[in-house]
């Protein structure tokens, strides 16, 4: 069977191909794509590089609907259900196209053997999205996820208060999620397209950070500083910054992918605090997100600011590099 995928062939450079990933198995559903959304923190990092070999498939958690369900996979799916999930079937080893997760991928194999894959867990998921929910919303449920383990990890209390660094889809889900939380929550970015988005959606402070101190400012708002400090930029020399802004035995947050070594832990010498470092999608906390959109309570259509159809998915990549200033959340449309 053939599949459409967008495939990563040269630094920063996307194209759509044609790839043989297979029949449907008794324990295998295939599905076509209706939205995936780009994870834009990690895939412009793997694009701009050359970590991973060439060429590959990128892209996590898509939006896509069930058209053929195998013999036993029957037991749990059913044809016309919607569902999400985490790296399916990778092509044939000659087609010499490699997965980097392998979620701008059109149809789809999806192997659901409870014994092989469980479909809540950590990048194995494979979910149904509520019937009341949007696609266009749903796609961003496994970003979402991301900030909701975060978040859990970093146990707020009602009443305490937190800085959220980097407000790309990440942080901005994580400072919904610390505000349904009954967290106070300051933002800061750099762009002024997203720290208006975060005013927005109830920020109860923003910082530009071109103009005032993280610190400083975080001090002069709560003067024992803040009980997290989360960080969304990836940026090692950014939460080196913040630290200063946290209270003694506060928690420092890592949202983001952290690359090479650059953290100096010297500049924490005699500060105290805990970390919580959420690296993966998990199916319960995409649902617990899904849930939370349904109801009204995280809210994601103000976030989503370009579509583009899956044949245009090289303007997207340009556009993520090029002005990062105009996009916040970006995702491929395969219904055109």
């Amino acid at each position: 069977m053939l599949a459409r995928a967008v495939v990563s062939t040269a630094t920063r450079r996307v194209e759509l191909r044609e790839v043989e990933i297979g029949a449907v198995g008794p324990w295998d559903v295939r599905v076509e794509l209706e939205r995936s959304a780009i994870s834009v923190g990690t895939e412009s990092y793997v694009l701009a590089g050359e970590r991973f070999p060439r060429p590959y498939i990128p892209g996590y958690a898509p939006i896509a609907r069930v058209v053929e369900v195998g013999a036993e996979a029957a037991r749990l799916f059913t044809p016309g259900e919607r569902i999400s999930y985490f790296q399916p079937r990778a092509p044939r080893a000659d087609q010499g196209v490699i997965q980097n997760c392998g979620g701008h991928q059109s149809p789809a194999i999806i192997g659901v053997n409870p014994a092989e894959r469980h479909l809540l867990a950590s990048n194995t998921f494979c979910v149904r999205v509520p019937e009341e929910l949007s696609t266009e919303r749903a796609a961003f449920g496994g970003i979402a996820s991301i900030s909701s383990l975060g978040v859990t990890l970093a146990a707020p209390r009602v009443g305490q208060r937190a800085l959220v660094i980097g407000l790309g889809m990440i942080g901005q889900m994580a400072a919904a999620h610390l505000k349904l939380r009954g967290v106070e929550v300051a933002v800061a970015d750099l762009h002024e397209l997203r720290r208006e988005l975060a005013r927005r959606a109830g920020a109860d402070h923003v910082i530009d950070p071109l103009r005032e101190d993280l610190a400083t400012r975080v001090r002069e708002l709560w003067p024992e500083g803040a009980d997290i400090v989360a960080d969304a930029t990836g940026r090692y020399e950014v939460v080196e910054q913040a630290v200063p802004a946290l209270r003694r035995e506060g928690t420092v947050l890592f949202l983001a992918w952290y690359k090479g070594a650059g953290l100096n832990l010297e500049a924490f010498h005699g500060t105290v605090f805990r970390a919580a470092f959420p690296w993966t999608l998990k199916g319960d906390h995409v649902l617990a997100s899904w849930r939370l959109m349904a109801a009204g309570a995280l809210r994601v259509d103000h976030l989503h600011t370009h579509t583009f159809p899956v044949a245009q998915a090289q303007q997207a990549y340009d556009l993520i590099y090029r002005a990062p200033e105009t996009y916040l959340g970006i995702s491929l449309d395969w219904s055109r």
